[in-house]
């Protein structure tokens, strides 16, 4: 606990806004490109789903460490209409935060094609942070730009680590990630409560492995135990979650606090 970095470095404030999309298969969209390509097999193609819900978590890590979250925002189609509402308010959001640096996680497979193919159907200019033309020389996760965290973290190597992978290296139960590989596409208001949880979940669980991720890099010192406290209390506290999802977080936080202390202990 508390360790110094390892080597010298100067440390900035740095501001993030982590994003996560819920997407389903359109069956129109896939049933057109049947019939353009008959060997297509089902719910196979990335370019035949539709955004269905969206959330933006904004964080800053001061110069000493310390972790401020400020905001998340949810966007669904049950609160906002369809997916071109969804995207919109989405591109909004970051067009307004252009001194950050925008995170997803595995997103250059995934959210990335489905948010571009959204704005060309329904003309929507890109924020800043997607677009393909950038400064030479800029850093990859400069403020105004998208950083794929897996791609960071996969690095020139052929390992791809699932973000669960590292949740539960950090001390995360696999309790609270049972239900994080799928969301179905909800049909009851109970369903859009549970998956607008659900995709705040992802942001926060986004930003603890992100934040242990620049603990590695020298860019951040930060704890990454401690820093998911912080995270997943605020988010307990302000997100749009259900009761059994804020009963699950209160228990993980309750499980690593009392790793935190164990640790301090040890190293008295």
């Amino acid at each position: 606990m508390g360790w110094p970095l390892a080597y010298p470095t100067t440390l900035h404030m740095r501001k993030f806004t982590y994003i996560g999309t819920e997407s389903a298969w359109d069956e129109h969209l896939h049933e057109g490109a049947r019939q353009i390509d008959s060997s297509i097999q089902p719910h196979h193609r990335i370019g035949s789903k539709r955004i269905f819900a969206a959330s933006a978590f904004d964080v800053t890590v001061s110069s000493d460490g310390a972790i401020s979250c400020e905001n998340i925002a949810t966007w669904s189609e049950h609160t906002h209409g369809g997916e071109q509402e969804i995207v919109a308010c989405l591109f909004h959001h970051l067009r307004a935060r252009t001194d950050r640096t925008v995170i997803e996680y595995g997103s250059m497979a995934t959210d990335v094609p489905i948010l571009q193919l959204a704005a060309m159907q329904f003309s929507l200019p890109l924020p800043g942070h997607f677009l393909s033309q950038r400064k030479r020389f800029e850093l990859s996760d400069a403020p105004g730009r998208h950083f794929d965290l897996a791609l960071g973290i996969k690095g020139v190597g052929r390992t791809w680590h699932h973000l669960t992978e590292i949740m539960l290296r950090i001390g995360l139960p696999a309790a609270l990630m049972e239900t994080k590989k799928h969301v179905d596409f909800p049909s009851t208001r109970e369903g859009w409560e549970a998956a607008a949880a659900h995709v705040e979940l992802d942001c926060a669980l986004l930003a603890i492995g992100h934040l242990a991720w620049l603990r590695t890099q020298g860019q951040a010192n930060v704890d990454s135990k401690i820093a998911a406290v912080v995270v997943l209390e605020w988010l307990n506290r302000n997100g749009k979650l259900t009761e059994s999802l804020q009963a699950k977080l209160a228990s993980a936080c309750g499980g690593l606090s009392a790793t935190i202390s164990e640790d301090r202990a040890f190293a008295a």
